[in-house]
């Protein structure tokens, strides 16, 4: 049997406090947030290019007047939502393509994926595609009332002509003719 794909897009949004939880999250798992240390700005850069959009994190440890910068960059980011999501049980296929996108309304995570396969059934055959919604061009609006008038004036049924009257014994297996005083 010949194989079928399978296409998978996915977009996972995570609000910028969650970005900044898997931030948090990331950097304890690897031994790098310091012990009790107090989270003071979040400032997210999003400029033209990869290379200058991040997310900085100014963090005071304690007993020190000054906060540090720390400054993660897209992969720092990925890496983060990823582990989050894995933490969290969120299911995410490892062979997708993984792209960082920033929004208004936090930062995404678009899966892409493609699966191969094997077909179960015979092939169909050539498939058409049947819209209920018909494709208006900008003449057939303008026309619309127009033809909606015309279909007014016209009666949308012809009355009934009374059959001609079969003698009373009608054949075997047909009902009798019926006249609109039974109807």
């Amino acid at each position: 049997m010949a194989n079928t794909l399978i296409h998978e897009s996915r977009r996972l949004l995570l609000p910028f406090d969650t970005v900044v939880d898997a931030l948090i999250e990331l950097d304890i798992k690897h031994g790098r947030w310091p012990a009790n240390a107090a989270l003071v700005e979040v400032t997210v850069h999003d400029g033209e290019d990869d290379r200058s959009r991040s997310v900085v994190l100014s963090v005071r440890p304690p007993n020190q007047p000054t906060a540090l910068e720390r400054t993660y960059t897209l992969p720092l980011i990925a890496a983060a939502i990823v582990n989050y999501c894995l933490t969290m049980r969120v299911p995410m296929p490892r062979s997708s393509s993984k792209t960082i996108q920033f929004l208004p309304e936090g930062i995404a995570l678009l899966l892409e994926n493609t699966l191969m396969l094997q077909r179960r059934h015979l092939e169909a055959p050539q498939v058409r595609v049947l819209s209920a919604v018909p494709q208006e061009t900008p003449a057939q609006s303008e026309a619309a009332p127009a033809a909606e008038e015309s279909d007014a004036a016209e009666e949308p049924f012809a009355p009934l002509e009374p059959e001609a009257s079969v003698s009373a014994g009608a054949a075997p297996g047909e009902a009798p003719p019926v006249t609109p005083t039974e109807a």
